[in-house]
């Protein structure tokens, strides 16, 4: 995309610097177009100006997206909230004891990614931001192993409730859950 920002720039200065010229022939295939100088001037405006709106947007979209600080993303399941989506359901038929623990187990872990998950977050937006500006890789391997051991305890902390919620769930409650 900064290419092309780049293209535009350069025509709408070559259109500014070279008065001379009171009509640019631009190519297209065998078909040759003349179009007024001023004309190219505003549409090369609009388009730099369409490229960078869009950029800006992907930017943002990128910003806003929520930040999960598990080292595997979508592949691990999330048991506590099926078994929370099928609390009361007959097949899984959860008996009082076993919903006593899950909902601990589902309590601490929300617990503990909670304090996680905003520093993952400013660590990850530090780096960002770091990178954008320029600024050295060297400078940012310390912020990097902090932010792959915060990763590595909140990989730990889903894989511990999976594991726990599986022991506490019978063979035929597993199976009806995965």
């Amino acid at each position: 995309m900064r290419a092309i920002h780049q293209d535009i720039l350069m025509y709408i200065n070559f259109l500014l610097t070279n008065s001379s010229y009171n009509k640019t022939n631009l190519y297209k295939g065998d078909e040759t177009m003349l179009i007024k100088k001023p004309l190219s001037l505003v549409l090369c405006s609009f388009l730099l100006l369409g490229s960078l709106s869009a950029t800006t947007l992907s930017a943002q979209t990128m910003q806003q997206k929520p930040t999960k600080p598990f080292l595997i993303q979508g592949k691990l399941p999330h048991l506590t909230m099926m078994v929370k989506q099928m609390w009361n359901d007959e097949d899984l038929a959860l008996t009082k004891e076993q919903k006593a623990k899950l909902l601990e187990i589902r309590k601490e872990t929300i617990k503990a990614l909670r304090t996680l998950k905003p520093e993952v977050a400013q660590l990850e937006a530090k780096i960002v931001a770091a990178v954008q500006s320029g600024e050295d890789r060297k400078n940012l391997e310390t912020d990097l192993q902090k932010l792959a051991q915060l990763n590595t305890k909140a990989t730990m902390i889903h894989l511990n409730c999976i594991y726990k919620t599986r022991h506490i769930l019978t063979q035929d409650q597993r199976d009806i859950l995965e």
